[in-house]
Formats: C-alpha cells, sequence, structure tokens
C-alpha cells in the first residue's frame, strides 16, 4: 500500500534538467534496460552520486509527443520483483504545495507489468491529493541490467518510462521528481537530493520537486496539427483584411 503525504522539509537548490528533442527514441525497445549500444545515446544525461554511495543516472528525451525518461540505477544490484520500485513526476511549473490535475506521478516496479499513473487534485489529504487513473499510452517498465548497459556490466535495477505529452499537458518546463526505491537496503534515493521522507512509500508535495525544461524550447505549447491550424487562420484573417483594403480603394 502506498501512501503520499505532503511533508515539511528544507531542499536545497538543484540545478534544472534540461531534455533534448530526439528522433532515435522511436527505436527504442520498452523492456526496462539498456538494450543495444546506442539506445538511449542520444539523449539528455545527468547522473548523481549519494552520500550513501548510490550511483544513479538519468536520460531523457522527447520526439515531440511523448517524454522519454531512462533511471538506471546503478547501485540496486538485488533483483526485489515486485518490491524495488521507480517513480517519476511531472507537474505544474508553479510548484504548487497542493498536488493539483496539472501534476502527475508515474511508477513502475521491477518485474511488474502493471504501472501506476497517479493525477493530482484529489481532496483526500492523506494521498497527498492523488488519485489512480488509468491511461493507456503510458509504457513504463522495470527489469534488471545486462552487459549492454552503457556504465557497469554489474547486473542492477533500471526503468524505461515513455509519457504521453497529451496527458501532462505540453509545456517547454514542468517541475519534476524522481525516485528509486532499493528493498535490499531499505533505501530510497530522490530526486531532488536533499529531500526527508516520512517513510520510503511517500510522493512530497509539488512544492520540493526540481525544475525539467527543454532549453530549446522544442516541447511544443501546442500539437504541431493544432499550430499548422492557427497559422493558417491568421494567414486566411490577413489575406482577407487586405482584399477588403484594396476593394475599399
Amino acid at each position: 500500500m502506498f501512501f503520499f503525504i505532503s511533508i515539511n522539509q528544507f531542499v536545497f537548490a538543484e540545478e534544472s534538467i534540461p531534455t533534448t528533442y530526439s528522433e532515435a527514441v522511436d527505436e527504442i525497445i520498452f523492456d526496462g534496460k539498456w538494450t543495444f549500444t546506442s539506445e538511449w545515446k542520444e539523449s539528455g544525461l545527468n547522473s548523481w552520486s549519494f552520500n550513501d554511495g548510490t550511483k544513479l543516472v538519468l536520460r531523457t528525451a522527447h520526439d515531440g509527443n511523448y517524454i522519454y525518461v531512462f533511471a538506471d540505477y546503478l547501485s540496486d544490484i538485488f533483483k526485489d520483483k515486485g518490491t524495488d520500485r521507480a517513480t517519476v513526476c511531472f507537474g505544474d511549473p508553479n510548484h504548487n504545495k497542493i498536488a493539483n490535475e496539472n501534476d502527475y506521478c508515474f511508477l513502475v516496479t521491477l518485474g511488474d507489468n502493471s504501472p501506476i499513473v497517479l493525477q493530482g487534485g484529489s481532496s483526500i489529504a492523506i494521498s497527498g491529493n492523488f488519485k489512480k487513473i488509468s491511461n493507456t499510452e503510458f509504457i513504463g517498465v522495470g527489469a534488471m541490467s545486462n552487459n549492454a548497459d552503457r556504465y557497469t556490466p554489474v547486473p542492477h535495477a533500471s526503468y524505461e518510462f515513455k509519457i504521453p505529452l497529451e496527458l501532462i499537458g505540453r509545456n517547454n518546463e514542468y517541475s519534476f521528481y524522481l525516485s528509486v526505491y532499493d528493498f535490499h537496503r531499505n533505501v530510497m534515493n530522490t530526486w531532488p537530493r536533499d529531500i526527508i521522507l516520512e517513510n520510503n512509500f511517500v510522493i512530497p508535495s509539488p512544492i520540493y520537486w526540481g525544475t525539467f525544461y527543454s532549453p530549446d524550447s522544442s516541447l511544443p505549447e501546442f500539437p504541431l496539427s493544432i499550430s499548422v491550424l492557427i497559422v493558417t487562420m491568421i494567414m486566411i484573417i490577413v489575406i482577407s483584411r487586405m482584399k477588403v483594403d484594396f476593394t475599399n480603394k
């Protein structure tokens, strides 16, 4: 059972996480691990070492329709199927104190084919104001790595996410939270770091999340088809006005 509770804490400022546009994401095989040499090569890279010695690598990219996330938990070398897990959250860039309907969390458990999607906006405080929803477009898989992993040949837990932009909204900036849980060590590592969790089943308030953004503004605020429609309508209006002005002369 999961409990998602807002907690009071102080978090040191973290560098924002930049992502990148990539056409190579079409080649990703969603099996929970780095499957072939170049699979996640064309993606943004962030890596962290924690005070407990844990090492975590994050790769991210988008193709205009989905955000792709790969969490490589290098230090989780024990296969705890059904208990090891990773959580990725995207939300309102305003970092609200209480999770609203623009805040989403995606939970993937090692070896479990039923990932969970949570949306803010619930009136139930004990759940952190999140509620479970269904979304058939979301893909989330966790598995143990193999020799193809870019960072170490030692098998460890890793997680892949394919998150639809139509669900979380098309923005060039989001609030962002990442957590990975190692059941064997009973350790939860998070980004932003230095978040003090009441227990290992907590998702903190969005006010403590970090920032995820597109440096080149390649995450469109509107789908391409809508953008084209808007431009076309503007052109029609301009041409119509030009015709009216010409007729009146």
